[in-house]
C-alpha cells in the first residue's frame, strides 16, 4: 500500500512533536507530523493535491505507515498520535481493507496510538465514519478529534464517537489571554471534555503567557513551539 503517483510529489517524511503534561512538564507522547519536500512541503499543499488527483487515502496510509516506524523507541507509557483523513476512515478501516492490515500489523502498540480525526468530514459521510472509528476502537486503538475551533453540531455528532482526547485548534489558543470570544470558547470546550469523558490538548502553544492561560483554564495538556518544534526524531524538552 505504497503512494501511486509518486513521481509527481517529492518524497514525503515524518517529524514528531511532544505533547506535554501542562503540571508535570512529562511527555505524554508525540504527535506525528507529515512533510513533504520543495513545492510540497507543507501538509496542507500536500494532501490538497492528493484530493485533487484522487489517491489521498494511499497517500494518507503511506503517511501512517511511516509514522508507526518511530514505536520500537516509543518506550511502553508513551503515545503516538496519528493523523487521519476522514476519507481514509470511513473507506480503509474496513475488515480486510488496508486500515485492517495495518491495525494487525500494529496490533501489539494498540493502546499507544491515537488515530487523529482531521478537518473536511462532511456530513453525509459520518455514518461510514462512525463504523470506521467504532471498528479501530474494537482493537483497542485510541481516537482523537483535532483542529477543533469552536461549538457547533458537528462537534456534539463527533463527540458521540466517544474520542479520548479533543484538540483545541491554534486559532483559539493564539491570543487566549486578550480575546474573551475565545476564552468562552475554549471555556465551553473544557466543559465538554469533562462532560464526554474525554482529555483536553490545547494546540499551538508558542508563548509563555499562552501557556500560563491555558492552565488557568484548566486544560491538562499542550503541544506548540513553546515546548519543542517537531523533530524527525523522539525530543524530550
Amino acid at each position: 500500500y505504497r503512494v501511486r503517483k509518486r513521481s509527481k510529489l517529492e518524497p514525503i517524511h515524518t517529524v514528531y512533536q511532544p505533547i506535554i503534561h501542562i503540571s508535570t512538564g512529562k511527555v505524554l507522547g508525540y504527535e506525528a507530523l507529515t512533510r513533504g519536500r520543495g513545492r510540497w512541503e507543507l501538509p496542507a499543499d500536500l494532501f490538497r493535491r492528493s484530493y485533487e488527483e484522487g489517491f489521498v487515502m494511499a497517500l494518507d496510509l503511506e503517511c501512517m505507515w511511516r509514522a508507526l516506524r518511530i514505536l520500537p523507541k516509543l518506550g511502553s507509557r508513551k503515545l503516538l498520535f496519528v493523523n487521519a483523513e476522514p476519507t481514509t476512515l470511513c473507506h480503509a478501516f474496513v475488515k480486510g481493507r488496508e486500515g485492517d492490515l495495518l491495525l494487525r500489523k500494529v496490533s501489539r502498540y494498540a493502546r499507544q496510538i491515537v488515530f487523529e480525526l482531521t478537518e473536511g468530514m462532511k456530513g453525509r459521510d459520518f455514518p461510514l465514519l462512525k463504523k470506521g472509528v467504532s471498528f479501530l476502537k474494537k482493537k483497542r486503538f485510541r481516537f482523537a478529534i483535532d483542529d477543533i475551533a469552536g461549538v457547533g453540531s458537528k462537534l456534539f455528532r463527533l463527540l458521540s464517537l466517544e474520542p479520548d482526547f479533543v484538540k483545541i485548534d491554534i486559532s483559539l489558543v493564539k491570543g487566549l489571554g486578550e480575546n474573551r470570544l475565545q476564552q468562552g470558547l475554549v471555556s465551553r470546550l473544557v466543559d465538554l471534555g469533562t462532560k464526554y469523558d474525554c482529555l483536553v490538548i490545547a494546540e499551538g502553544v508558542e508563548r509563555k503567557g499562552e501557556l500560563a492561560f491555558v492552565r488557568r483554564m484548566g486544560i491538562p495538556y499542550a503541544q506548540g513551539f513553546y515546548f519543542a518544534r517537531p523533530k524527525p526524531y523522539l525530543e524530550t524538552p
